[in-house]
């Protein structure tokens, strides 16, 4: 690797790498890339190098971004080929597998940055592997990223789901979705904390499910026994059913998605419960704002909501109409539980800080007339855990709350 173009940092600028931070900004550069050749591709590997020249590591360059580098490994003899993603692959599936809870075969082998591959989603559905590409270096690595699925788990299925508007950003086109390997017609089931569900991983969102709220969905199940919950912009009914499988009475669960509802229905009816059972619950296609608008709900009253929105704030300008957002609809929600009631409430915004979200929060639960405690925040599940060297790579917040 020793002939790959190299880049030299401004003195002091090799302290982050140091600490695990995955990106080199353009002003931390003190020279351009030395020894290039021409054409020089987007993506392509550099070697990083302190400004007086000791080796700090390989990364991927793009010079049409601000993330001038992004660090793939700090051995500056490793090889990036499909035998270091074998090698990437194997320690994290054994580290993912260590953390996971038991009767659970759906989760992230691979979170990008955070776990050391920056620019690449892998999520596993069992058998059946999902992977995105948003940058340009993982976009000259495809070959040798399934090839390594391949190898390390011989999978019956490999979708790639890098249909992303982020991609503009890394100078990519949207690419269409694409199944490398097998057949992904039907969705696939996978089980989650032995709860078997299905993921529609060539037409849902993201890859399909979200993976990343299991740990909020398990502490509602904890909660639920008994009582009557909503689940708002509840997608494919995870939480609807982690509360229907833990003793609920009534559960009510409303997405403006009428796919999503039909699949919802289909992961109660795996589990061997009737979503037709108009006594225990309601499916609702329903555009969540326009009813907060009426300021009404069906099925009332509610002993726990649940609020998970999909992320409002995909860049900096939608900050301020986020904030707001996230405020109108936790007062609506707060508003309508009694004292006992209980509200699980989500940002999965990464431009929104956990310390954001929570004066949000006060102040929802101030214009509601509500008297609120904090009984437990949730942040990312092990499967996508946070890197303490990278902020950046915090998203995911759930608070769940209970009205006094």
């Amino acid at each position: 690797m020793s002939t790959i173009p190299s880049v030299i940092l401004k003195p002091g600028k090799e302290a982050p790498i140091h600490g695990g931070h995955p990106w080199v900004f353009s002003n931390a550069i003190a020279h351009g890339v030395s020894n290039a050749p021409d054409p020089f591709p987007a993506g392509s590997l550099v070697r990083v190098l302190s400004f007086d020249k000791k080796e700090l590591g390989i990364g991927t360059y793009n010079p049409h971004t601000n993330i001038r580098v992004r660090m793939m490994t700090r051995d500056c003899s490793e090889e990036i080929n499909e035998e270091f993603f074998v090698k990437q692959f194997k320690k994290l599936d054994a580290w993912k597998q260590k953390h996971l809870p038991e009767n659970t075969n759906g989760y992230r082998l691979v979170h990008a940055e955070t776990d050391g591959l920056p620019g690449l989603i892998v999520d596993r559905y069992d058998t059946t592997f999902v992977f995105q590409i948003h940058t340009a270096g993982m976009e000259l690595l495809r070959k040798e990223i399934i090839g390594a699925l391949v190898q390390v788990f011989s999978p019956k299925v490999i979708v790639e789901r890098s249909d992303l508007v982020v991609r503009k950003r890394e100078g990519l086109k949207t690419a269409p979705i694409t199944v490398h390997l097998g057949s992904a017609e039907a969705p696939v089931s996978f089980m989650e904390n032995g709860i078997t569900f299905f993921s529609d991983v060539l037409k849902g969102q993201k890859t399909g499910f979200f993976l990343d709220q299991r740990d909020a969905r398990f502490e509602l199940g904890k909660l639920a026994k008994g009582k009557r919950g909503l689940n708002l912009f509840c997608y494919t009914g995870g939480f609807s059913l982690y509360a229907a499988k833990n003793g609920a009475s009534f559960v009510t669960s409303i997405d403006s998605s009428a796919d999503a509802l039909a699949m919802a229905k289909k992961n109660f009816n795996a589990n061997s419960i009737d979503p037709e059972d108009t006594t225990h619950f309601a499916f609702e296609n329903m555009d969540i704002f326009e009813m907060m608008k009426k300021n009404t709900l069906p099925h009332t009253p509610y002993d726990i909501i649940i609020c998970d929105p999909p992320a409002l704030a995909k860049k900096e300008d939608d900050i301020k109409n986020a904030q707001r957002a996230y405020g109108e609809l936790n007062q609506f929600c707060l508003s309508k539980l009694s004292p006992g009631g209980i509200l699980i409430t989500s940002s999965c915004s990464g431009r929104i800080t956990q310390e954001d979200f929570r004066d949000t929060l006060r102040i929802a639960a101030g214009r509601a007339h509500k008297t609120v405690k904090i009984l437990k925040w949730i942040t990312q599940p092990a499967d996508h855990a946070e890197l303490l060297g990278f902020d950046e790579g915090r998203y995911l917040k759930t608070a769940i709350v209970e009205v006094i």
